[in-house]
């Protein structure tokens, strides 16, 4: 157990930072929920999550600037919907930039998008300053809390408790996901 904990340590952070350059969230809640468990640093945790996702961000929106109408014209469901995506964009580009956030697989693609739009650079990095630092907080709270479940049903049923907890929420989740990712693809169609 030790040889985990010294791993965790030496590596958490890097990993948080790689996961949440790309899409994180899973990565980003399991450092949490270590925070929680006192292996990792909950400041450092939250700054280097919020950094991870700026820089993804901005290095995505960079490659949208560079190549995204490639990209775009590569993918038909992407070359489709591009029109009415950078209408959206255009219009409602700082709630656009907070939505996207929040809707799992989807922060990178987006990201390529406001590359592709009208949105000045500048304009985009400032709302990403605020953006990634509220989904760094709201992120880190979650899983500080499911850490602090984990932690605490471990200690009242063990091991295997956890694990019928840790499936039960997988399923809840995964099942959850399904119906969200429905409802978006019924108004996504719609537009």
């Amino acid at each position: 157990m030790e040889w985990a904990t010294s791993f965790v340590e030496q590596y958490g952070y890097v990993a948080v930072f790689v996961w949440t350059f790309i899409e994180g969230e899973s990565v980003f809640i399991a450092a949490a929920a270590l925070a929680a468990a006192g292996m990792l640093v909950p400041w450092k945790v939250i700054v280097v999550a919020a950094l991870g996702a700026y820089v993804g961000h901005l290095v995505f929106f960079a490659l949208g600037r560079w190549r995204g109408m490639e990209v775009i014209r590569a993918v038909p469901s992407l070359y489709r919907h591009y029109p009415k995506v950078n209408v959206i964009l255009d219009r409602y580009a700082h709630w656009s930039i907070f939505i996207f956030q929040y809707l799992y697989g989807t922060r990178m693609a987006a990201a390529i998008l406001f590359g592709c739009s009208g949105i000045r650079f500048w304009r985009f990095a400032g709302w990403q300053v605020i953006n990634c630092v509220l989904w760094s907080l709201i992120i880190y709270s979650v899983g500080h809390m499911l850490g602090m479940a984990a932690v605490s049903v471990l200690h009242r049923f063990g091991i295997i408790g956890l694990g019928v907890a840790v499936l039960i929420l997988l399923l809840l989740f995964v099942w959850g996901g399904e119906r969200v990712r429905q409802r978006i693809t019924k108004w996504w169609d719609a537009l």
